[in-house]
């Protein structure tokens, strides 16, 4: 995640302050409004328990100062351990606004994604092709991009992609020249490589659910995937696949090959292990198994001690592990905070029965929280690197330690063999000169893995926001992968050893005789013996293609910046990309760290906004090219309180307004009519309406749009601006502001249902709000929602229904999803975003793909658009039109950006 510290270049404008209260997240600029206190209702997207549990989180704002010199700049931008404590805060406020858009901050019943699938089955389908735009290596090294400010350019992660949440190297090289290599996206499936990470192809696209939990070989040479991503709700999934053969170059994962029925749907799969009788599976719910011999034979709960559960934070089973030669079981149930539940539960008879594990040594049993395991290829040793339950604090490391067991008896006796003072020693980027504002494992409750070399079990490696190596069953510790160059002496002049990957360490495997680590930014892997000192990235060849992006931006080129077209994106943890021609059919990075939202000059694609979070937004007219001692990019944000993790912005919709008038949001409406002249000096943004006054004073917006109109010969600005607040799961509250007619005010939120009467829309978070382009007065308007309906979720107004269109400036609207039995109704699954084609025809971005209401048909008409396009998550579509035709194209969070004619 956020690795760059946003330092501003001028007196006076101040980074956004990531404030966590009580478990919400706030934001704060010196020169903007105090944050209303936690009592006013300042919640912004975590579930009330969890913010029990995380009480008195906070980060530090930081500012730029005037006079600074290049170097200095360059010092606290790349000199500084704040990036770790920030970006803990904020991968913590992201996870919640993902969760919490989609409801998942509640207990669900298994049976969503099977219904939604089996709708898809039935829906009639639209005509045209799905294409790859970004299959090109993403390059976020690029050297003609190294603006001093806006760019993570040469930190030495190399070629990136998407988070790798899962991997498994098969044990076989099945007359091969390698071992098959299988790496999974936390939301883009499985990949499979046959010439050690070269070359790659996706083989679970046409399953229900894209997100990754785990990636196990078996026994037996067949491969399971475990959906539903365990990172605190990111994406529940499906249950658990299983492929036969899966090094044949023929072998895909299809729906048939799940295992076991819908009983571990709505869950995420922490881990899968195997004795010689089972397959276990570590969920968000407990423990379950089933034999290994019959795919059709139910998943049973066999470990759950809270009973009954009432909290999505009971139950959760984080990693369970068999101890080779005895097939002893051992599993980490826990949760981030004390709960009465955590801790080790063993088992001897394959999980009929548990016991909790009576530990001695140096683990604290009331401090046991979240914890990878790994057991020695010969079982004579445990490890563990566990999260501590004391608290998330951005001063205080969450990492409670890794241990070992020498006998590799869960009991103990433990003994703790690294701490965060003794990683942080052992040549962490962490602790370059200056940098101690921030531990190592300052968010070992997201990033976390423990890994024995299997032929020698006192090398181990431990994965947090870097990599550590010992070869001495800890007596010491080197960084073995630094999260970046910046800070260190060799970066400057380019002669830095290679032993650099991207940040966030989530999976590794063995195999090949090399070690592979999966992080944020895709699948590095080196050399176990040591003879190898640089990591290799084995995402250079743009074919493990796993982006996750929040929004997108197409725009044209002229001849003198190559022609073409440029495709912009910001994504989770990889900053802000750019696809060119000119840049020799590679991606780039202008801006790194974190991306958001878009706004990219369809005339001229040199022209773009990015955000980096929180309404922290940085304008480039050239591209985004720059040097570390030449600033180009412009930063512009708005001095808003409150914004969300990722905040609206947009140009006019209008095409003679698109360059004189912009929109954004966040606790206020923000207008700019400076736009492209925009500067860090002048930012150019105008408070337009305080969305928290009257009942509302924890509105924070989720969407915003404006479309402009002529009345005797003056401009009128027709806006509307979507909010939540609170905007956590268990006390949802929405609605939409406007100022058509002339002043701003609050919309009813009321629909007309079939039988005439009314009732309230859902109070659940609104994606999109869309103009119609065809009425020009601006009062017909489409509100889309996220989420899944109240078929699924109850208790906090989930409602029905996805898309609801308005005729007469949002006083009342219809409900356009299509009646729920019908055929050709929309799937009730979460939507992002909604687009309006040239002739009128609505595309709707879902957890499932894109859905089309051709522009004619009748209403609650719905269909499916293309099976090719993975069935991951869409997250925001951008209609463009250009020499070529027009085309429709997709961001989506987890399978990069696609695009499709459209008429």
């Amino acid at each position: 995640m956020v690795r760059r510290r946003h330092l501003s270049l001028l007196a006076g404008l101040v980074v956004l302050a990531l404030v966590l209260i009580g478990g919400y997240v706030v934001g704060n600029r010196a020169d903007g409004p105090p944050p209303r206190s936690a009592s006013a209702g300042t919640e912004s997207g975590a579930e009330a328990d969890e913010a029990d549990a995380d009480s008195g989180d906070e980060a530090e704002a930081e500012e730029g100062e005037a006079g600074e010199s290049a170097e200095e700049r360059e010092h606290e931008r790349h000199n500084a351990a704040g990036e770790a404590g920030e970006e803990s805060v904020a991968m913590h406020t992201a996870i919640s606004l993902f969760r919490d858009a989609r409801g998942l901050g509640l207990l669900k019943d298994p049976g969503a994604y099977t219904d939604a699938y089996a709708h898809l089955a039935g829906m009639p389908q639209a005509a045209g092709a799905w294409q790859e735009v970004t299959s090109k290596p993403y390059n976020s090294d690029a050297p003609a991009y190294r603006d001093p400010v806006a760019s993570n350019s040469g930190g030495g992660a190399g070629y990136v992609t998407g988070r790798i949440v899962g991997l498994a190297v098969d044990p076989s090289t099945h007359g091969l020249d390698f071992q098959p290599v299988y790496a999974a996206g936390a939301q883009g499936g499985v990949f499979r490589s046959l010439d050690n990470g070269a070359t790659w192809t996706p083989i679970s696209d046409q399953i229900l659910n894209l997100a990754t939990g785990d990636l196990r070989v078996a026994p037996d040479g067949s491969l399971w995937y475990g959906t539903g991503e365990p990172n605190y709700g990111n994406e529940l999934g499906s249950g658990v696949y299983r492929l036969d053969d899966p090094w044949k170059t023929t072998s895909v994962f299809t729906a048939g090959d799940r295992v076991g029925g819908t009983e571990l749907e709505s869950h995420w799969i922490g881990k899968l292990a195997f004795d010689d009788t089972f397959a276990y599976a570590a969920t968000s719910r407990g423990v379950y198994r089933r034999p290994l011999a019959d795919d059709a034979v139910a998943w049973q709960r066999v470990l759950a001690p809270v009973q009954p559960q009432t909290s999505v934070t009971q139950n959760i089973a984080d990693d369970i592990v068999v101890q080779p030669r005895t097939g002893l079981l051992v599993a980490n149930l826990a949760y981030r905070s004390p709960q009465p539940y955590n801790g080790f539960y063993v088992s001897s008879d394959h999980g009929s029965t548990w016991r909790l594990a009576k530990l001695k040594g140096a683990i604290n049993p009331k401090e046991v929280g979240p914890s990878d395991m790994a057991y020695s290829a010969d079982g004579k040793r445990l490890y563990v690197v566990m999260e501590s339950t004391v608290g998330f604090d951005t001063k205080t490391s969450s990492l409670a330690g890794v241990y070992e067991s020498p006998t590799g008896n869960p009991d103990g006796p433990w003994s703790q063999i690294a701490d965060a003072s003794k990683l942080g020693n052992s040549g962490s980027a962490l602790k370059t000169p200056g940098d101690h504002s921030y531990p190592v494992g300052v968010q070992a409750w997201y990033n976390r893995f423990v890994g024995v070399d299997p032929a020698d079990r006192d090398h181990v490696y431990v994965g947090l926001e870097e990599v550590f190596e010992t070869r001495n069953a800890g007596t010491t510790w080197k960084t073995a992968g630094r999260y970046w160059d910046f800070g260190f002496a060799c970066q400057p002049s380019g002669t830095c050893d290679g032993n650099v990957l991207h940040s966030d360490q989530h999976s590794i495997a063995f195999g090949n005789d090399r070690v592979y680590a999966g992080n944020d930014g895709g699948l590095y892997s080196r050399k176990v013996d040591g003879t190898q000192q640089s990591w290799t990235s084995l995402s250079k060849s743009g074919e493990l293609r796993a982006l996750q992006y929040y929004g997108i931006g197409v725009g044209a080129l002229g001849a003198s910046d190559g022609g073409g077209v440029a495709a912009w994106g910001g994504m989770q943890d990889n900053g802000v990309s750019l696809l060119r021609p000119a840049d020799n059919g590679e991606q780039v990075s202008p801006m790194g760290g974190d991306g958001g939202m878009m706004l990219v000059d369809p005339a001229n694609g040199c022209r773009a906004v990015g955000e980096y979070v929180g309404l922290t937004l940085q304008l480039t007219t050239n591209c985004g090219k720059g040097q570390p001692d030449a600033p180009t990019i412009q930063q512009i944000a708005p001095a808003d309180p409150n914004p969300q993790f990722i905040a609206p912005f947009a140009a006019d919709d209008t095409a003679a307004y698109r360059d004189k008038f912009w929109v954004a949001a966040g606790a206020y409406v923000w207008e700019n009519t400076k736009t492209w002249a925009s500067t860090t000096a002048d930012n150019g943004w105008m408070k337009a309406f305080d969305l928290t006054v009257g009942t509302n004073p924890a509105a924070s917006a989720t969407a915003v749009a404006s479309q402009t109109h002529d009345v005797a010969g003056k401009p009128v600005h027709v806006e509307y601006a979507a909010w939540c607040g609170s905007c956590s799961s268990t006390t949802y509250n929405s609605g939409v502001a406007t100022n058509e007619g002339g002043t701003w005010h609050q919309l009813p939120m009321t629909y007309t249902k079939s039988d005439g009467t009314t009732a309230r829309m859902p109070q659940r978070y609104i994606s999109a709000v869309t103009i119609d382009p065809a009425d020009t007065s601006g009062r017909t308007v489409y509100v889309t929602y996220n989420g899944f309906s109240a078929r699924y979720i109850e208790g906090f107004g989930a409602g029905f229904g996805h898309v609801y269109k308005s005729t007469d400036g949002g006083m009342t609207f219809t409900d356009v999803s299509g009646a729920a039995a019908a055929a050709d109704s929309l799937p009730d699954v979460p939507a992002s975003d909604l687009a309006i084609g040239p002739t009128g025809s609505l595309y709707l971005a879902t957890d499932l793909g894109v859905f089309v209401h051709p522009a004619g048909s009748a209403t609650g008409h719905w269909e499916r658009m293309g099976t090719t396009l993975p069935t991951t998550i869409s997250s925001d579509l951008v209609v463009f039109g250009g020499s070529g035709g027009t085309w429709l194209y997709d961001g989506t969070f987890g399978r990069g950006i696609w695009k499709a004619p459209v008429g």
